[in-house]
């Protein structure tokens, strides 16, 4: 019996080495996960470039999440894990997915899209940019291209830094020769948002590294992607998969990169059909993406916001699937009958609603985004008239909505009856303007003040006249008395 406890005791400790193992191991792949997140800080394609094993975290499963677009009539789309998604339709800005599209969260490199848009703003694509000591000497750098202080680049090449690499020390430089300062250049972002329509964005910097105050929504970033696709610069730079700048007398270096974006890329997360976009990535905004798809004239819009490794792509992917086989886009103009008269619902200021038949004349063109199976007779068109507008007016913007969402607008000609006429111009008759003097003298009448002003010209003259022969006079009699006394002396 001594020695008894022996074997109770063995068998114990090979117990617990047996459970503590994957204990262990879970605790060093946490410890490897959290260290990585620091070293991936704010570093495009940190979050995306890990290993097989991070990628097994990909679903094709989403997460079941509250949505924010649907409704009856409207297809329904496919759950996603991301916390934030929408998706816009280029041409209209129509919207076809939503999920919290108004939240906010931080952008982090998406932010760089609307620094690229006001350099193309404000900036020709020859401009030098001379990079500031601050760019290069930033606390957290995060992505960069390694400039140096005092190398002078284009606004182009600033471009491709930004969009490519992400660089965050060429939106800095470029964010300085546009505002002077980092906080005037953000003045500059948040209006030129205010005027896209944007209000759920506050920005502080070009770049996107981590500020509480640095927030933006997917509605709004989808809006300023938008704005962005009218420039052809961004088309070009943000389809770009490698770019190189080239050395110059202060910079010998060549700068070689690559888009970090994996679906304008061959490999497994390509899409076709996607010609632009950009990444984001910092620990606290987790991944942001941006991405831009084209098929059958019909081009789209997918943000997505907070979201885990390389499932942005995933999710970017089964929205873009689920838009383009779900919607088609339909001509206006060939949609209906040029001078076939249509009902519409007239909204002209705060005056009530009212129904009238006018022709259908298209004068700009224009298109809707439509369910797949709806027709274009199923629409309600309302004409938006100015309550102010002149007698130059002579069209209107014709909006159609399928329920209450709108889903595109066109510019409509104005028929006679609804044109300002504009009111006749008062000719003078030319007797009544020869009267007018006339007229204008006989209004004045006779004015009293003149009495008074008679009577002291009266009395000046009579002073001056008794003076004048009071001089004669006296005159007379000195020459009379001077006669007299000359006489006595003879």
């Amino acid at each position: 019996m001594k020695y008894k406890w022996k074997p109770v005791l063995a068998a114990a400790l090979a117990s617990f080495c047996l459970f503590s193992s994957p204990l262990t191991a879970l605790a060093t792949d946490n410890t490897v996960s959290t260290i990585e997140d620091e070293m991936v800080h704010n570093t495009e394609g940190g979050a995306e470039s890990g290993t097989e094993e991070s990628q097994a975290g990909e679903t094709e499963t989403q997460s079941v999440t509250a949505r924010d677009d649907e409704e009856p009539g409207w297809p329904s789309g496919p759950s996603i894990v991301a916390e934030s998604g929408i998706v816009m339709e280029v041409s209209t800005g129509t919207i076809l997915y939503s999920k919290n599209m108004h939240a906010r969260y931080y952008p982090a490199s998406i932010t760089k899209i609307m620094t690229a848009l006001l350099a193309m703003e404000n900036c020709e694509l020859d401009e030098q940019v001379t990079v500031p000591h601050e760019a290069v000497y930033m606390e957290d750098k995060g992505s960069h291209i390694a400039l140096d202080e005092d190398e002078v680049l284009s606004v182009e090449d600033c471009l491709y830094g930004m969009m490519l690499a992400s660089a965050n020390d060429a939106a800095y430089a470029l964010a300085i020769h546009i505002g002077g300062t980092i906080e005037k250049f953000a003045e500059m972002m948040n209006e030129r948002a205010r005027e896209l329509g944007c209000e759920d964005s506050n920005f502080v910097n070009p770049h996107g590294l981590p500020d509480e105050r640095h927030v933006s929504s997917a509605y709004d970033m989808a809006l300023i992607t938008r704005e962005a696709l009218k420039h052809e610069i961004f088309r070009t730079v943000s389809k770009t998969v490698y770019y190189e700048i080239q050395p110059t007398d202060k910079q010998p270096d060549l700068i070689p990169m690559s888009n970090h974006h994996k679906m304008l890329c061959s490999g497994k997360y390509h899409y076709d059909g996607v010609f632009a976009g950009k990444t984001g990535y910092t620990v606290v905004a987790k991944n942001t993406l941006v991405t831009c798809a084209g098929r059958d004239d019909m081009e789209l819009i997918c943000v997505t916001m907070k979201t885990e490794g390389r499932q942005v792509y995933v999710d970017t992917a089964s929205l873009f699937d689920f838009c383009f086989d779900n919607f088609k886009k339909v001509d206006i103009g060939s949609a209906g009958t040029a001078g076939e008269e249509i009902e519409v619902t007239v909204k002209e200021g705060d005056s009530p609603e009212k129904t009238e038949k006018i022709p259908f004349q298209i004068s700009e063109d224009g298109y809707v985004i439509l369910p797949s199976r709806t027709d274009f007779s199923d629409l309600k068109p309302v004409l938006l008239l100015n309550a102010d507008r002149g007698p130059e007016v002579t069209s209107a913007v014709l909006e159609y909505l399928l329920g209450t969402r709108t889903v595109g607008q066109a510019a409509i000609a104005l028929p006679e009856s609804m044109i300002v006429t504009p009111e006749p111009e008062t000719v003078p008759d030319e007797t009544e303007s020869a009267r007018e003097p006339e007229k204008k003298a006989e209004d004045r009448g006779f004015s009293w003040w003149y009495i008074p002003l008679g009577i002291l010209g009266a009395a000046a003259v009579a002073c001056a006249g008794f003076f004048v022969v009071r001089r004669q006079i006296w005159k007379y009699r000195w020459r009379k008395n001077r006669k007299r006394r000359r006489n006595g002396r003879r």
